[in-house]
């Protein structure tokens, strides 16, 4: 009986230690939607003394965030702010705590506060929205930005426009690199056309391009995966890789952080054959 209830304690314990995030609307409470003007609380429940990040996407733009705060003694962290005109739109959020996810991701609108019952013009041009409608200030316009514009991530940061001019190689292969990293059903053959230099095959630069772009944040299981598919594709042809970017260590380093941040068995199994597999092929 006792070793029974020691079990119980520790599967409880466990249980409380992992990551919770929870996104209410402070100012309408009893609703799960926000509008532009809304307050927000958001709470993480955790072990104590943990690391907290965020990664955060509007209309397809994803920010990698740093860490940018840390749970209390009693396991808890929360933050407050109040959704801007500039945050109108579809949003997501996926937090990462003490290296593991934190449950749910997080997908969100914020709407326009238009008065029920008043004039309203919608005009949509692929993934942009512009409406226009009576508001309680008056008639009002709100668009979903551009992929050049800014945006504002929920801890304040400010994050410019994608695209931007001049882009360096590194920048260039860091934007090909995540949406692969992201994307679902995406074909890993792409990797090969499009991750090459003018040096050749990237190898363990692109090891070096996923931790430098994901930082502290952690992956899912799909993620995880498309990892792994793309370390395998450009250590495939070592005959193409520079001689500086055959040695893994980069990689490997990238690939024993994602074994610790996940707890599914088959998928460290899956990480371990594919640092066999890139230490195989320099």
């Amino acid at each position: 009986m006792r070793v029974l209830l020691i079990l119980v304690v520790a599967v409880a314990h466990a249980i409380a230690q992992s990551p919770v995030v929870q996104l209410t609307n402070a100012t309408r409470p009893a609703r799960n939607d926000f509008q532009i003007g809304d307050r927000y609380e958001i709470v993480i429940t955790a072990a104590a003394g943990q690391p907290v990040s965020i990664r955060t996407t509007m209309k397809g733009r994803t920010n990698w965030g740093p860490v940018i705060g840390w749970t209390d003694l009693g396991g808890r962290w929360s933050a407050t702010g109040q959704f801007e005109k500039g945050d109108f739109g579809d949003w997501s959020q996926v937090w990462t705590v003490g290296g593991k996810l934190a449950k749910p991701a997080i997908q969100f609108y914020v709407g326009a506060p238009c008065l029920q019952g008043g004039q309203s013009f919608a005009l949509v041009s692929g993934p942009n929205t512009v409406l226009t409608c009576e508001t309680a200030e008056g008639r009002q316009t709100f668009a979903t930005p551009f992929d050049t514009d800014p945006f504002r991530t929920p801890d304040g940061r400010v994050v410019p426009g994608r695209m931007q001019p001049n882009m360096t190689p590194e920048q260039y292969h860091a934007e090909i690199l995540q949406d692969l990293i992201t994307s679902r059903g995406k074909e890993m053959g792409a990797v090969h056309i499009s991750l090459q230099s003018s040096r050749g095959g990237l190898g363990d630069e692109a090891g070096d391009l996923i931790m430098n772009l994901v930082g502290v944040n952690a992956l899912n299981e799909d993620e995880t995966r498309n990892v792994l598919s793309i370390m395998r594709a450009v250590f495939e042809k070592p005959e193409s890789i520079p001689q500086a970017a055959k040695d893994p260590s980069r990689t490997l380093r990238l690939l024993r952080n994602l074994a610790d941040s996940t707890d599914q068995q088959s998928l460290k199994q899956q990480i371990a054959e594919t640092m066999a597999y890139v230490q195989a092929h320099p």
